[in-house]
């Protein structure tokens, strides 16, 4: 948005109710799957998400640079965590040696299907102190993988369901 342009008009109440619900239902769904699995880090899945919604505005296309990003940005951070459990302070040298490429690489807009800005999410996110002491990265795996299968799948139903209603 240009320095002077004004804010985009919003939903109508009535519509903005409506899809408040739609998202409230998809994520008791999404909590409802979660605690079936027994996966606990739900905020991987709800980053995955609001990036997909908010960044990607949902193109199913978008979807697989977001996923290797997370993942790639996951592994960064376990590194990291990897790094200070095994050889303490200086072990988190090797982490952060790939984090500096990865800004880097980024700048020089290469490797956008792995180093893009949900590299950078999910390695900010994970890298945070209180979750490098707690966090199970192989379950954030295991939500960002749920996550995916969810909420890209949703939407690919949806565009598919209202692309058929528009035909027929």
């Amino acid at each position: 948005m240009a320095v002077n342009e004004p804010p985009a008009a919003g939903m109508s109440i009535g519509m903005a109710a409506l899809v408040t619900l739609g998202v409230v239902l998809l994520i008791v769904g999404f909590i409802a799957l979660g605690g079936l699995f027994g996966l606990v880090p739900l905020y991987a899945g709800f980053l995955l998400l609001w990036y997909f919604g908010s960044i990607d505005v949902l193109e199913t296309g978008a979807l697989p640079a977001l996923v290797v990003g997370a993942v790639c940005g996951t592994l960064t951070a376990w590194l990291l965590q990897y790094g200070l459990a095994t050889w303490g302070p200086m072990g988190t040298l090797p982490a952060v040696a790939v984090i500096i490429v990865a800004i880097f690489v980024q700048l020089l807009g290469r490797l956008p299907i792995a180093i893009n800005r949900a590299y950078m999410l999910y390695v900010t996110v994970l890298a945070a102190p209180l979750i490098q002491t707690h966090e199970s990265f192989d379950r954030v795996l295991l939500v960002i993988a749920l996550a995916t299968v969810y909420f890209g799948g949703i939407v690919l139903i949806g565009r598919k369901v209202m692309a058929k209603r528009q035909a027929g």
